[in-house]
């Protein structure tokens, strides 16, 4: 009968429905924003700048956990990394052109005549302050040194990077303006956006035991610092640290399980997010 035919057709779009909602990555709900740079780099970057805040420098300092990955590797990588943080900075306050300039003994410089042979670093990667991307009053300084800083660091030669951060512990619903808006920036600036925000969200979700943050909420733990270290990884070099057998160094390892299921989980953020195969 004609009515019957329509139950079954209604039946049938609400199961592909279902089966669509399902198939979309738990991450995709926390943004909006496509990210517009999402192409692997094409070769992997030798020296790295770190650009950021305590955000970066907790537990030993991300580059740490992502140096640990580096070695343990396969193929073991030997970028090496600079970090420079202040203290509850934002992007404002660092000055990226002097960053980037000779400085004397500095042996991250290549020197002749006074002029860089060639760029200090391949990659530089911007983490702005905890707020830039969801307080209203702190967006647009965001999106502006965002912005001036990424044709900065395009002028010197290298490619800058816009880290994605994650919300408070008491305020998880603001991941999806964090996410939108970083991304946002991201691609109105031509830089890849490196989703370690999302790959939090997806931790916190699947483990909710799992303390991703210090005491005050907002820092991470040295769970979410490994986290962190494992997406610049996977963003860095396109390929998967599922298998790396690195625990992290600072004060005392973290369990084997729980360092393989945050690998896990920053390699499906990443590729997710780039939509890599």
């Amino acid at each position: 009968m004609q009515w019957e035919k329509h139950l079954t057709a209604l039946a049938t779009l609400a199961t592909f429905a279902v089966a669509a909602t399902v198939s979309v990555p738990a991450a995709a709900a926390d943004y909006k924003v496509a990210p517009s740079v999402t192409a692997p780099l094409e070769k992997s970057p030798k020296v790295a700048l770190l650009i950021g805040n305590s955000y970066s420098f907790y537990n030993c300092g991300v580059h740490t956990a992502l140096r640990g990955l580096m070695q343990k590797g396969e193929p073991k990588e030997s970028m090496k990394t600079r970090l420079l943080t202040i203290s509850s900075g934002s992007l404002s306050f660092h000055d990226v052109a002097q960053y980037l300039s000779p400085h004397e003994q500095d042996p991250y410089a290549d020197v002749e005549d006074g002029k860089l042979k060639h760029p200090m670093f391949d990659v530089v990667l911007l983490q702005g302050h905890s707020a830039a991307a969801t307080s209203k009053k702190r967006v647009p300084y965001f999106e502006k040194y965002a912005k001036a800083h990424a044709e900065t660091i395009r002028a010197s030669g290298s490619t800058p990077l816009l880290v994605m951060t994650w919300p408070k512990k008491d305020k998880p619903e603001d991941i999806r303006k964090l996410a939108d808006t970083t991304i946002r920036i991201g691609n109105e600036a031509g830089m890849r956006v490196v989703p370690v925000g999302l790959a939090f969200m997806e931790a916190i979700r699947q483990k909710p035991d799992l303390e991703m943050y210090m005491p005050d909420k907002s820092h991470p733990s040295m769970a979410g610092t490994y986290l962190y270290g494992a997406v610049l990884y996977a963003s860095l070099f396109g390929r998967t640290p599922e298998a790396i057998p690195y625990l992290g160094e600072c004060e005392k390892p973290l369990p084997e399980e729980t360092a393989a299921f945050l690998r896990g989980v920053a390699w499906k953020t990443v590729k997710d997010f780039y939509g890599w195969k």
